[in-house]
């Protein structure tokens, strides 16, 4: 280290180290003295790569550092550093063990190998019994031997370690200082920052700093020290800064399982935004295929020609039966029947009751079926219009308070008596009917002259255009033109329409859910990320790249939408077996939604995770561990 300076703060800069030049050679034990604010974490910053100089030089093996790419600082922490801080610096919810292996993580190491070394070095201070504990469940004491185990089973070159007693009683204290100086007279360059001349009177070399400069500097030899073996980075397993993939994977498993609660949580979002998406498909699916079967059955089925009842009206009863028989020969076609509106007929209940005077209709005997009537019948009658008996508008029945069709009714139509043998209760193809009245075709002299006939034809499924251009033909082939037909659009394309509109609000509610999920779970990351800041501060440290740091938040968000999206899976299948089973639906689910939804949750997940994992990769070590 030759004149360095480092000046932070933008715009009230503040120059906390100036000018200091430092040799730290291999097997040194160098403790580092000074009172708060001099300058030692900053200088400590500098001498593990955590931080840069803002000017001068600092070069480790003589690789300078002040230029070098941040993949390249991260290289030269994993193969040279290990770590011990005063705050200890420990993944609370993950065992201890975990803590231990994690620089030999980030170096490669197979994870057998890594169980086994973290594990020799925890049983070498003492606290192989505590592998499998929470470290959050750890005594101050046992907390920082854990962190001593983690810069002894890595095998670095140099350990540095800020205040490691600070925290502690001076019985662990000095099991502290004794593992260090172990760690030293084995080899292993030690630099440590302490308040303690107690605890700096180990070291074999002591350094003063002050207002950010060099003030004193004191040396002795150390027997042990001077015949010790030195520890090379080639000594340290596996490669600096390497992460396998697999590894990756299972980091990413054990940091969401450690998070129970939080993570049943986001998984909670993304399965709801999944099953909504999945419910809204499947009932979408179901809607759609119900909104079919009910255009065939209704809708689309219904033709009507109309006529003014000028030229076509003086045919007898049996010349309309014949022209209902010609409409019903024509293919296509279920049933048909001729009506014809006679306008104002007076109806009366009796002699002793006021007439009244409604529209009066006559058709032909299988009237009730080709108009789709919904009627209440008297008992024992064969549902079809014979002379002397009609059908009445269930308002108009009401107004005149008659009996029900089961006690035979008798009313005056023009004043001749007739049977009422039901009660039309619907009448979609004609609706004035519910207030009217509705003789044969064989009584049509009692009422007025027709004013205008229709000729109501009710067809096979997808048959009604055809029959639509055919009909006129048989009821006026001279002038077909001259008549008025009502025909459904092409059900193939009025179905589309309805079915695209059902599904594009149902996923249009779909959208806002998984916009929804996505914002949530992204701003759940983003907090997770700045509560876990010392943890992934300490990761950085200890030679886990951008990428690495960034990789692992993704795989974290990815696998919260895995679990979401089979969870989501299951609550939409049984969303939409609930709603097709309380509407008599049946169900229709495309298989291919299955692998979409939880490769759509996965998706949700890591789009989530996107900007937690950008802000993961620009944690700087030195200000997230504030050494």
């Amino acid at each position: 280290m030759r004149d360095v300076t480092r000046i932070v703060g933008a715009e009230s800069s503040v120059t906390v180290l100036k000018g200091i030049s430092l040799v730290i050679t291999q097997g040194e034990f160098t403790a580092i003295e000074g009172p708060s604010g001099a300058g030692k974490s900053s200088l400590l910053n500098i001498v593990g790569a955590l931080d840069a100089p803002t000017s001068g030089d600092y070069a480790i093996d003589g690789q300078q550092t002040r230029s070098a790419a941040d993949r390249e600082l991260s290289r030269i922490r994993s193969g040279t550093f290990a770590f011990v801080f005063q705050s200890f610096h420990l993944m609370d919810r993950r065992p201890a063990v975990d803590n231990v292996e994690l620089g030999l993580l980030y170096r490669g190491v197979k994870a057998h190998e890594r169980r086994t070394r973290a594990l020799e070095a925890m049983a070498a201070l003492g606290i192989e019994r505590l592998a499998h504990v929470r470290s959050g469940n750890l005594s101050g004491g046992e907390r920082q031997r854990v962190a001593l185990a983690r810069a002894l089973a890595c095998k670095a070159p140099v350990v540095i370690a800020d205040e490691p007693t600070g925290n502690l009683d001076s019985e662990n204290a000095q099991v502290v200082v004794r593992a260090l100086r172990e760690l030293h007279e084995s080899g292993t360059t030690i630099v440590l920052v302490t308040h303690s001349p107690e605890i700096a009177a180990v070291a074999s070399r002591r350094i003063g700093i002050a207002d950010g400069r060099v003030v004193r500097e004191s040396h002795h030899v150390d027997t042990a020290e001077a015949g010790s073996t030195r520890v090379s980075s080639s000594q340290i397993p596996g490669a600096s800064s390497r992460l396998r993939l697999t590894d990756l994977l299972r980091d990413s498993v054990a940091n969401i399982s450690s998070r129970g609660g939080k993570t049943a949580g986001l998984v909670a979002a993304v399965a709801l935004a999944v099953s909504l998406t999945v419910g809204s498909l499947g009932v979408a699916g179901s809607a759609g295929s119900q909104v079919s079967a009910r255009f065939d059955e209704h809708a689309n089925r219904d033709v009507t020609v109309e006529w003014p009842s000028t030229g076509l009206d003086d045919q007898s009863a049996e010349m309309r039966s014949g022209l209902r028989d010609r409409l019903a020969g024509v293919a296509g076609v279920d049933s048909a029947s001729i009506i014809e509106n006679h306008g104002q007929t007076s109806v009366q209940t009796g002699s002793s009751r006021e007439v009244r005077l409604v529209t009066g209709f006559t058709g032909t005997r299988e009237s009730a079926s080709s108009a789709r009537l919904k009627v209440t019948w008297a008992p024992g009658v064969s549902k079809k219009l014979a002379r002397g008996q009609l059908l009445m508008g269930s308002t108009f029945a009401r107004q005149l308070e008659l009996a029900p069709p089961s006690l035979s009714p008798v009313v005056l139509i023009e004043g001749e008596p007739f049977q009422v043998i039901g009660l039309v209760t619907q009448s979609p193809r004609l609706p004035e009917l519910l207030a009217g009245v509705l003789l044969s075709t064989e009584d049509s002299g009692v009422l007025n002259a027709p004013e205008r006939t229709r000729a109501l034809i009710l067809t096979r499924s997808g048959a009604a255009q055809q029959v639509a251009r055919q009909a006129p033909l048989v009821v006026d082939p001279f002038d077909p033109t001259s008549l008025t037909v009502s025909a459904p659009v092409d059900p193939r394309t009025l179905r589309s329409e309805v079915e695209a509109d059902v599904s594009t609000t149902l996923l249009g509610l779909t959208g806002l859910a998984l916009l929804a999920a996505i914002a949530g779970l992204a701003n759940a990351m983003v907090l997770s990320v700045t509560e876990r800041r010392q943890e992934l501060g300490l990761r950085r440290a200890i030679g886990a790249r951008r990428l690495h740091v960034s990789a692992m938040i993704l795989c974290e968000s990815a696998y919260i939408g895995l679990i979401g999206g089979c969870a989501g899976l299951a609550l939409g299948l049984g969303g939409v077996l609930a709603v097709t089973i309380s509407q008599r639906w049946i169900p229709v689910f495309d298989p291919l939604l299955a692998p979409l939804a939880i490769l759509g949750g996965i998706g949700v997940g890591a789009f989530a995770g996107v900007v937690a994992a950008w802000r993961a990769s620009r944690i700087q070590p030195s200000e997230a561990l504030r050494l």
